[in-house]
C-alpha cells in the first residue's frame, strides 16, 4: 500500500505545488482546502503525514491542529509563510510535530515531510512490510500487489522470490547472511542445504534484475547480501 499524505492548505496552487512534488508511486497525496474538507478527508482514511498551513490553522485557533493530534499519532508539520516565535510556539503546544517559516526551499520541505514520514514508519512497525517501496524510476516494489516493476517492466516473481526481494529492500544497507535470510523468508526446519537454496534464489533474483543497470543486490564477501538502494531517474 502506498502512504497517505493530507496537504490542508487554502491556496490551491501552493497545494498543487507541494502534491506535485511528493507524489510518488510510494504515496497518495490528497488536498484540502477548507477545514471542513480536511476533517471529512480525516475521517475517512488514515494519513501518515499532514502538511498545515500555518494561517489556515491560525484562523480556527488550531482547533483542526488539535483535533487531529488528539486523534490519530501521525506527523504534523506546519508551514508559515511570516513565522514568528509565538505562532511557532502556538503551534507546537498544538499538535504540530515540525514548523516550517519561510525562507526555505522546496528541497528542505521535502526532506521534512520524508523524515516525518519516516518517523511515523518507526512508530507503526506493524504496517512496515505493506509499504510500497521504489527506488527512483527504477525498481517498484508493491507487497499488496505482490508485484515487481523493473524499468516499467513487470518481472514475473515466485512467491519465495518476492519475499526475498522484498525484505532485502525492505532493509537497505543491512546485511544478512544465508541463515539469516532463510530464517526470514522460508521459515521452516527443512532438511536442505540452506546455503544453497538461498544461493539459487540470490542468483535468479539477479537475473531477473538485469535489465537495470544498478546492482542492487551485493555479496558481502564472508558475511552474505545486503540491497543497495540506489536510484535511477531513466
Amino acid at each position: 500500500m502506498t502512504k497517505n499524505i493530507l496537504i490542508v492548505n487554502h491556496n490551491v496552487n501552493e497545494a498543487i505545488c507541494i502534491k506535485e512534488r511528493l507524489d510518488s508511486p510510494t504515496t497518495t497525496v490528497m488536498c484540502a482546502h477548507t477545514i471542513g474538507d480536511a476533517l471529512s478527508a480525516f475521517g475517512k482514511m488514515e494519513f501518515c503525514l499532514v502538511i498545515l498551513d500555518a494561517d489556515m490553522s491560525a484562523s480556527d485557533d488550531h482547533n483542526l491542529l488539535k483535533a487531529m493530534r488528539n486523534s490519530h499519532t501521525m506527523p504534523i508539520l506546519v508551514l508559515s509563510s511570516h513565522a514568528n516565535s509565538a505562532e511557532k510556539i502556538h503551534a507546537f503546544n498544538a499538535g504540530a510535530h515540525a514548523y516550517m517559516g519561510m525562507p526555505y526551499t522546496d528541497e528542505e520541505c521535502l526532506a521534512q515531510a520524508h523524515a516525518l514520514m519516516q518517523l511515523y514508519v518507526n512508530m507503526h512497525p506493524e504496517n512496515k512490510l505493506c509499504y510500497t517501496l521504489a527506488f527512483g524510476n527504477d525498481l517498484v516494489i508493491d507487497p499488496t500487489m505482490r508485484k515487481v516493476h523493473l524499468r516499467g517492466k513487470e518481472l514475473k516473481m515466485t512467491r519465495k522470490e518476492f519475499d526475498l526481494l522484498f525484505w532485502l529492500a525492505s532493509n537497505p544497507g543491512k546485511v544478512f547472511s544465508r541463515d539469516q535470510l532463510y530464517d526470514r523468508v522460508w521459515d521452516d526446519n527443512s532438511s536442505f542445504n540452506v546455503d544453497d537454496i538461498v544461493k539459487a534464489h540470490i542468483k535468479t533474483l539477479r537475473s531477473k534484475l538485469s535489465i537495470s543497470e544498478i546492482e542492487y543486490i551485493q555479496n558481502v564477501w564472508g558475511v552474505g547480501y545486503q540491497f543497495q538502494a540506489i536510484t535511477s531517474n531513466v
